[in-house]
């Protein structure tokens, strides 16, 4: 099976690609459905649109299939579908892993994102040589994962902070630290305002 292209997916397409049932029969359905068959390794990206590591990666993972038409490869978005982050191991992104009947088989580990580390990882871990020289277009650059890193506000880090602060406020205020900084300026203020009035 012939894959050249690389797909954007949703948490739902992503379990249509990794979760088959075994059999003969289930073969020529997954077929029809457009799924994988059994025994296919899918090469995943976990990516987040406003890392800046994961534009970085982008235009060289966009590049990949057309070296490596007979492996699948997709890509999703990690801080839009969070329950793969805990089910697949996802720590940081971006994550490039092979997935095999749904189980995670091996993962990228390397600082250097590009197509010469990426192919040499798909080569180590399938034995399949890339088809030509190995390049980037400025049309690998266009999509479909992006290469330029959204400004979008997390509004879950934005709470996170507000919430930090509250507290650290409040256990602040209650502390005997605060209680006693408190007193000496006011002890300060009243001293002050006596000497004041002494002096009149």
């Amino acid at each position: 099976m012939i894959n050249d292209c690389l797909q954007v997916v949703n948490a739902t397409r992503l379990m249509e690609l990794l979760i088959m049932e075994p059999g003969p029969s289930n073969r020529t359905e997954s077929k029809k459905e457009g799924k994988i068959p059994p025994r296919t390794c899918v090469l995943v990206l976990f990516y987040t649109r406003w890392c800046v590591f994961s534009s970085q990666a982008a235009p060289h993972f966009n590049a990949l299939p057309k070296f490596f038409p007979y492996i699948r490869a997709v890509a999703i978005d990690a801080s839009k579908y969070q329950n793969f982050n805990t089910q697949f191991g996802i720590v940081g992104v971006p994550t490039l892993m092979f997935v095999y009947n749904g189980k995670p088989l091996v993962r990228f580990n390397d600082s250097s994102y590009t197509l010469e580390s990426f192919a040499k990882f798909v080569t180590d871990y399938t034995a399949l040589e890339p088809n030509g020289s190995l390049y980037v277009t400025s049309g690998d650059f266009a999509g479909p994962v992006p290469s330029t890193p959204s400004n979008e506000c997390d509004y879950c880090l934005v709470l996170s902070w507000i919430f930090i602060a509250a507290c650290a406020l409040y256990f602040t205020l209650q502390s005997q630290w605060w209680r006693q900084f408190v007193e000496l300026i006011q002890n300060t203020w009243r001293e002050s305002n006596a000497q004041h009035e002494h002096t009149d």
